[in-house]
């Protein structure tokens, strides 16, 4: 391991970095020896100085990905050290949890420690086009067809669609295009088309300040008082506002099916998702913490019910 990349990033990184052990193609014989299907996908390009290509052994009777490589040509090193932690996240995940992979779940999973970031800001880009790759070639794999902003690329310098890049200034609530580029490299080089991402962010504020205008109407209300469905919305906004970002972060998440009175109680009822929906705290842990979100941001006879 060279002094520089041992400086310019954590441990973790830096050892993934000097030992890329899931770089590589699966061969037929591989494939074969697990009575798996290959799959590829490739991403970007020389052109925008990132081209990863994703490489599944899939079981095809189920789905499931039961090895993963990747090859990968990029400006920053980083790239081989997300690769690496996304071949080997990658394996034994089907389809819809491949596509539920998240951002803050794979950078967590890079950091040495927790409270310090796995990458330097001007390199977070790595990390998205990580996550774009893998949404998009389970989209290919599925053959979902992809919509005029899924496949309209509005930059030459990144590799990202309009949608990708709209979701990932949701994602991290960025307001200038400095941040743009730092998680999307769009318009780090290329001028051209920094009016069609200014007119992203000027959208991305315009939503946020009518989302906060509802959530302030429907705060006034009491939770009783509301509808079904907007008790729905004020059961999201307070998961959005308390345990949502460790739901993510650990990657999985929850998805609120119902609200449902009885008894003078609301049952709330939710499904849980990506890597929540396997995990062994979901039915205790993560249960008792929604629930007493729920109770403390809108009402104390709430009951939370998974199903």
């Amino acid at each position: 391991m060279d002094q520089e990349t041992n400086n310019e990033y954590g441990v973790k990184v830096a050892m993934f970095i000097s030992n890329p052990k899931y770089m590589g193609t699966i061969s037929e014989e591989e494939a074969k020896e697990l009575d798996a299907s290959l799959f590829s996908y490739t991403y970007g390009n020389e052109a925008v100085g990132y081209k990863l290509t994703l490489h599944w052994a899939v079981n095809t009777l189920e789905d499931t990905v039961v090895l993963a490589r990747y090859s990968y040509e990029g400006e920053v090193l980083s790239g081989i050290a997300v690769n690496h932690m996304l071949a080997l996240i990658s394996s034994n995940k089907n389809m819809p949890q491949l596509d539920s992979i998240t951002y803050q779940g794979l950078e967590r999973l890079l950091r040495d420690n927790p409270n310090i970031e796995a990458l330097p800001s001007s390199e977070n880009y790595a990390i998205t086009f990580a996550i774009d790759a893998v949404k998009l070639a389970v989209k290919e794999y599925i053959h979902s067809a992809l919509s005029y902003e899924e496949e309209t690329v509005p930059c030459k310098d990144s590799p990202m669609s309009i949608a990708s890049i709209k979701e990932s200034i949701s994602t991290h609530n960025i307001e200038t295009l400095e941040a743009v580029a730092e998680y999307t490299k769009a318009g780090s080089s290329d001028s051209s088309c920094e009016e069609n991402l200014l007119r992203l962010l000027e959208a991305q504020k315009k939503s946020m300040a009518e989302q906060e205008e509802a959530d302030s109407a429907l705060a006034a209300i009491p939770f009783k008082d509301l509808s079904t469905d907007h008790q729905i919305i004020a059961v999201e906004t307070a998961i959005d506002n308390t345990v949502r970002q460790f739901l993510v972060m650990d990657g999985g998440d929850i998805d609120i099916l119902n609200v449902k009175e009885n008894g003078g109680m609301f049952e709330v009822y939710i499904s849980y998702l990506g890597a929540c929906s396997s995990c062994s705290s979901s039915g205790s842990g993560t249960l008792v913490a929604i629930e007493n979100a729920l109770r403390d941001k809108l009402d104390p006879n709430i009951s939370v019910i998974p199903i």
